[in-house]
């Protein structure tokens, strides 16, 4: 049986859908990365790319315009460039005014090309960059759709602890002041590496994976109360951080109540939904005496082990029901 947690209020600090992005924030981001020029000066880099996927618009200059992803980056390799200039003067204007009614976002050129004067002239006067990479084409369109699936990706900042313990991305939630900093100071101290305390932004990637990434701002820093500021980075060296790590199991602190009933085989599963995607959830009670950092060693390898296919509880259970099915047979006989 499965159990839906969903997030409380405190826990969530921002929520926001997909980016979009404008022309311009691609060329400063990518400008270095992909060796890009803009060879259409004059031209504003406003319009908005709203789209991860890249487009090479080799059958709209043939004029088939019935499936034409207008919306995304279009990029020009060799076949496309050297079919535009197999086109006779007529055929290239009439195409060329059928391709700039299309809202597009920029056009890039791979292999540093030469660009058609005319395709050139066009790009202006409808107000669409036009840039030159020396790249090829493959790595280019990869390049650029890592880019923007990471950039327009669904993304909610989370308060809480990111940590990677066994290989397995576990998130601490629970109550400001429950433990969450110092569990995981020690966890760090047994050779276990932090990538975010306090904010943790967390994205969808495509295959339903829920990254988390420190904040830029906090980085690798701590608050541990009675300490103060620490860093990580600094006091347990590179091996102790990360800058990023998915999320596979969200354990949520919280002080331990008497009147609460708290789980004892493991048989019930509960879920924890984030960015509608359901984590593994677990609820460990905290009081004096208690080695948290241990039970979160432990909950790191059960994870590992119900990856393997192997579920202890549930390896216990039907043992123990084998168990009373023998001793009830033995009875009867």
């Amino acid at each position: 049986m499965k159990k839906i947690t969903k997030p409380t209020e405190p826990e969530i600090i921002k929520l926001q859908s997909s980016h979009v992005i404008t022309v311009e924030m691609f060329y400063k981001k990518l400008q270095e990365k992909l060796k890009l020029k803009l060879v259409t000066p004059g031209v504003k880099l406003t319009r908005a790319i709203r789209s991860a996927d890249i487009h090479r618009p080799g059958l709209a200059f043939s004029g088939y315009y019935d499936y034409f992803a207008y919306d995304r980056v279009q990029i020009l390799g060799q076949t496309e460039v050297n079919y535009f200039n197999t086109l006779n003067e007529k055929t290239t204007r009439k195409s060329l005014n059928k391709f700039f009614t299309y809202k597009i976002p920029c056009l890039i050129i791979s292999l540093n090309q030469k660009i058609p004067q005319l395709l050139l002239e066009r790009a202006i006067i409808a107000r669409v960059p036009i840039f030159r990479s020396p790249m090829n084409t493959s790595k280019l369109s990869e390049q650029i759709t890592v880019f923007l699936e990471k950039q327009q990706a669904p993304e909610i900042s989370v308060h809480g602890t990111l940590v990677d313990v066994y290989g397995v991305g576990i998130l601490l939630l629970g109550k400001s002041g429950v433990g969450k900093s110092e569990c995981a100071l020690e966890l760090i101290e047994r050779g276990h590496r932090l990538v975010a305390d306090d904010v943790i932004d967390i994205r969808l990637r495509v295959g339903a994976l829920l990254m988390g990434y420190k904040s830029e701002i906090i980085s690798h820093h701590m608050e541990i109360r009675g300490l103060g500021i620490i860093n990580i980075l600094d006091i347990f060296g590179v091996g102790a951080v990360r800058n990023q790590k998915r999320v596979t199991l969200v354990v949520t602190l919280e002080r331990w109540n008497p009147r609460r009933e708290y789980e004892r085989l493991g048989l019930e599963e509960k879920r924890y939904r984030l960015l509608n995607i359901d984590l593994p959830h677990l609820i460990i009670p905290v009081r004096p005496g208690r080695n948290i950092p241990i039970l979160i060693e432990v909950a790191a390898l059960t994870q590992r082990a119900k990856k393997m296919g192997i579920n202890p509880a549930q390896e216990f259970n039907k043992r123990l029901l084998e168990n009373m099915n023998k001793q009830k047979e033995k009875q009867d006989d």
